[in-house]
């Protein structure tokens, strides 16, 4: 076999493969038995007619075709090996010489990445801080989370803060254009109702009723696309006012909300948490920068049909939430007012960037040496059954081929990322100070509960057994589409038309879970 390899743009490649003439003739002979079974030659039993009868009934070009059929498969992948190319596309095809066939292959293969000079990459730590005014101000939500609602002392007009129960009754051109609420109840400045509608509430006293319109713009991207470019009637009644009583900030307070003792120690621990979920915040946000800086610094082309297929990936990982949930991706396309293919485009630059980096740090990892061995599984399996209660049952779990394919892709990620962060910090790590001993030894703690989180997982297996995704694409894919259509016309008519977040898939929350649980 004969082999030449043009490099095109976009991580294409032109292979030219001519096969060997002595092989080429054997696909032949094997081409002659084959069709010579299938025919029948008068005057011959099946497969006994002679090579020379069989070309004159069938012409030769019957056995060349079928000879090029067998064997061109396999000179394209034996092409591919030696030249060490992995094919992201359907390859086209020019078949230009008969015999041996000769042909032509262009398709799209998976990039080389050239990482530069990544070594020189630095980037300063994050530093947290919680101050005394961060602690009263999660204080503050403490006492309103445990308020209670009762009713003024006096009869008035609500105001931000307040508990409002109300009627209200929305048409459009004099026709019902939804079913009406009736008792609603909201926390004015805190709901998602139109300005319009908290300001006539606040015009009212209880027991009154205020009629107005809504004309909303036409390119309003903060209501939905039923409404945009319409007026809306609304008959509103306000039935209640109701006002927060907040409990006394004070050592009883701290009994009820938790195991403490004192207000000292719920401050105490409320700035622990502080810095624990700052700290998880900034080093997230580290990571991010460092990866954005690894790539920026490396230089590839990716294939388009590598996009195509992580955006056909991302819509049926949302079609699988959205069903989950009991909506469909077709209603959620309504909602957003796109069509599918406006929605992956609308994807396409992430798309690209979680593509760009995933490359990179595959690139980074094998340039640096990281590989997960099965001596790191075992020891990884080993530190999470002992953490738990039962660790010979925990051991069996974790060792399941959904668990150790997990394991071992959760273990590489952490490799790599533990790997970039020395590097562009120079040994510091991604948090430092205060932040840092309260991140290690929360994580110390993070594998509270393994069984749990392993046994939702093992059910997860059983009941699904679909391949679960890279740490770092999870999270990119989970901010890209976890998001759900509305579940009435209220939302519609009545707020702002934020994007309804979705709850993650269970496999999802269990994956979070297990990640967790491993550190």
């Amino acid at each position: 076999m004969r082999v030449s390899v043009e490099k095109l743009p976009q991580s294409s490649v032109r292979l030219d493969i001519v096969a060997d003439p002595d092989e080429f003739n054997q696909a032949l002979d094997r081409a002659f038995r084959r069709v010579n079974q299938q025919v029948r030659i008068p005057g011959f039993r099946p497969g006994k007619a002679p090579r020379f009868i069989l070309e004159q009934r069938l012409g030769r070009e019957v056995l060349v075709e079928e000879a090029q059929r067998e064997i061109m498969d396999t000179l394209y992948r034996r092409a591919l090996d030696q030249e060490n190319l992995i094919p992201v596309s359907d390859p086209e095809v020019d078949i230009y010489q008969d015999e041996p066939v000769g042909f032509r292959v262009e398709v799209q293969v998976y990039p080389e990445v050239d990482l530069g000079d990544y070594r020189a990459i630095r980037l300063d730590p994050r530093e947290v801080e919680v101050t005394d005014a961060d602690v009263d101000e999660a204080l503050a939500d403490v006492q309103r989370a445990n308020a209670v609602w009762v009713e003024p002392a006096e009869k008035r007009t609500p105001n931000d803060g307040d508990q409002v129960i109300i009627d209200l009754e929305v048409t459009r051109d004099g026709e019902p254009f939804q079913e009406p609420l009736r008792g609603a109840d909201f926390v004015l400045g805190e709901s998602s109702l139109f300005p319009e509608i908290e300001e006539a509430i606040k015009s009212l006293h209880p027991g009154e009723t205020a009629e107005f319109d809504i004309t909303f713009e036409e390119n309003d991207e903060k209501v939905s696309p039923e409404i945009r470019g319409t007026t809306l009637h609304y008959r509103l009644t306000l039935n209640e006012v109701k006002e927060r009583e907040l409990p006394e900030l004070d050592d009883d307070l701290a009994k009820s909300v938790g195991d403490y003792e004192t207000l000292d120690e719920l401050r105490a621990a409320i700035r622990e948490d502080l810095l624990r979920s700052r700290a998880l915040a900034a080093r997230a946000e580290f990571y991010e920068q460092a990866v954005e800086a690894l790539a920026k610094q490396a230089t590839l082309e990716i294939p388009e049909a590598m996009v195509t297929s992580q955006l056909d990936r991302e819509v049926e990982q949302l079609r699988t939430r959205l069903t989950q949930q009991g909506s469909s991706l077709e209603e959620y396309l309504r909602f957003e007012g796109q069509t599918l293919e406006e929605f992956k485009e609308s994807r396409r630059e992430d798309a690209v960037r979680r593509l760009r980096n995933t490359l990179v740090l595959e690139a980074f990892a094998e340039a640096e040496g990281i590989d997960i061995g099965a001596e790191d599984l075992t020891a990884e399996i080993e530190r999470l059954s002992n953490q738990s209660q039962n660790p010979e049952q925990m051991r069996q779990i974790y060792s399941s081929p959904y668990f150790t394919d997990l394991l071992m892709s959760e273990l590489k990620d952490r490799k790599v990322m533990e790997r970039l962060v020395e590097l562009v910090t120079e040994g510091r790590g991604a948090v430092i100070g205060e932040a840092a001993e309260v991140l290690a030894r929360a994580e110390a703690g993070v594998a509270a509960e393994p069984e749990q989180a392993a046994a939702e997982s093992e059910d997860d297996e059983t009941a699904d057994t679909e391949d679960t995704q890279d740490t770092q694409e999870t999270q990119d894919a989970e901010d890209a589409s976890a998001e759900a259509a509305p579940e009435d016309g209220a939302a519609v008519t009545v707020g702002a038309a934020e994007e309804p977040s979705a709850a993650p898939a269970e496999e999802e929350a269990d994956e979070a879970e297990s990640q967790e649980s491993t550190g």
